[in-house]
């Protein structure tokens, strides 16, 4: 079962560290110099509120929410918001399935000097293919690409705090993914368009 934990309404007044804004000026560069240039376009490649995700992490941690440290990006693209995690000291990767975005989140982890791992592959546990058949539209996720769990040498039961940004309409299959996979007491952390994030625990 999922429990909702209510975001506070003042979220926002978490302040970016220096380190945090830079990376956040220096992606929004890469990523608008990267959409234009690559062909064909990456179709299910979309950026959410950065400074929005950093504020709710820096809440999550002064609530202490979270169980451990261990914190995992879903669908990560240029992986910012794993960075954002990296720090504050989240033990952080993110899971990719486009080659070419986990390209460009290494070299941009590297620039700012940033301890994180991504790897190439689904978010999508070995064995969830029964939970394929509940869902109506999931055209926007790969369920052909391998898990990308054994590259992170981890299980998905092994994160404490997951971050996705998934596609309208799909919400319910990351959510069902997230129940039937994670362990007790994990957060899920979703972003649902401007100015909307939501949080929720799995509960036993």
């Amino acid at each position: 079962m999922l429990q909702p934990i209510p975001v506070p309404e003042n979220v926002l007044e978490y302040v970016l560290s220096r380190e945090a804004a830079r990376l956040l000026d220096d992606a929004d560069v890469r990523i608008t110099d990267f959409t234009r240039r690559q062909r064909p376009a990456i179709e299910n490649f979309v950026v959410c509120d950065f400074r929005l995700v950093d504020a709710a992490l820096a809440w999550i941690d002064d609530a202490d929410l979270a169980c451990g440290q261990r914190f995992c990006e879903w669908g990560s693209g240029f992986g910012v918001v794993a960075m954002l995690a990296g720090l504050r000291g989240w033990e952080s990767c993110g899971i990719e399935v486009e080659p070419a975005l986990i390209d460009q989140a290494h070299d941009l982890a590297e620039d700012h000097d940033i301890d994180v791992q991504f790897a190439a592959g689904s978010f999508i546990p070995e064995g969830a293919d029964e939970l394929l058949d509940f869902v109506e539209d999931i055209s926007h996720i790969d369920t052909d690409c391998p898990s990308g769990y054994d590259e992170l040498d981890t299980d998905i039961a092994d994160f404490d705090l997951f971050f996705a940004f998934p596609w309208p309409g799909e919400h319910g299959f990351w959510e069902a993914v997230f129940e039937r996979y994670a362990a007790t007491n994990a957060l899920l952390l979703t972003y649902h368009g401007i100015e909307s994030i939501k949080l929720q625990r799995k509960v036993s």
